[in-house]
């Protein structure tokens, strides 16, 4: 596993492994979106304070076309400032990272900002990243809908951060989260070469 595959593994029968860190703000529903993922459902049990285990990992194949794979192992950080040390221990084996915040909250969104791109640029300098808006069902519902953010201020983020695009998506009915994952394995699986850097230089 790794970043650093080469172009004859990409082009071998064997599929190619890349880790893909799931960042974000607690909250934002980073645990319910994997879940939605890995399993095609809406995990009810799953509170919005859900505090997962900053290298709580899952693996599932995923097809890029051509008849290639791509095995993705997808980690769900904690977004508590409890988990900081942790996330900055396995950061720098991330090959991509989804940056997610959640569409009732203009704080996650600034802290995508803020916090989340600069802590994994740090870190992982040349991965690609995605945003990610959560939450998307909660439009259809008057009593949300006004306080949601509205889909420009997500591309206007995604552009100026310079990410590989934004994607709005709900976990609560699937729509839109097969295709970020989607764009990030293909975004991934381009990536062959990403810069290490030594954790034990950054830091508290």
């Amino acid at each position: 596993m790794g970043c650093c595959q080469g172009k004859e593994q990409y082009q071998s029968k064997d599929p190619m492994v890349r880790k893909i860190a799931i960042v974000g703000n607690s909250g934002a529903g980073k645990t319910c979106f994997i879940h939605r993922y890995m399993h095609d459902e809406f995990d009810e049990n799953t509170s919005q304070e859900f505090i997962p285990t900053a290298l709580k990992m899952e693996e599932k194949t995923h097809s890029i076309g051509n008849g290639k794979e791509i095995i993705l192992n997808i980690y769900d950080t904690g977004g508590q400032e409890t988990f900081r040390h942790l996330r900055k221990l396995n950061y720098p084996k991330s090959d991509a990272a989804i940056i997610c915040f959640g569409l009732d909250s203009e704080e996650s969104l600034k802290d995508v900002s803020k916090n989340w791109v600069p802590e994994m640029r740090r870190i992982c300098p040349e991965i690609p990243l995605l945003l990610a808006g959560l939450k998307k069902d909660l439009r259809d519902y008057s009593v949300y809908a006004d306080k949601c953010l509205p889909e420009s201020s997500g591309h206007k983020v995604a552009k100026k951060l310079k990410m590989v695009g934004y994607i709005e998506c709900s976990s609560w009915n699937g729509e839109n989260v097969e295709q970020v994952f989607a764009k990030m394995a293909e975004a991934a699986a381009k990536k062959k070469n990403t810069k290490k850097v030594d954790v034990s230089e950054l830091g508290s």
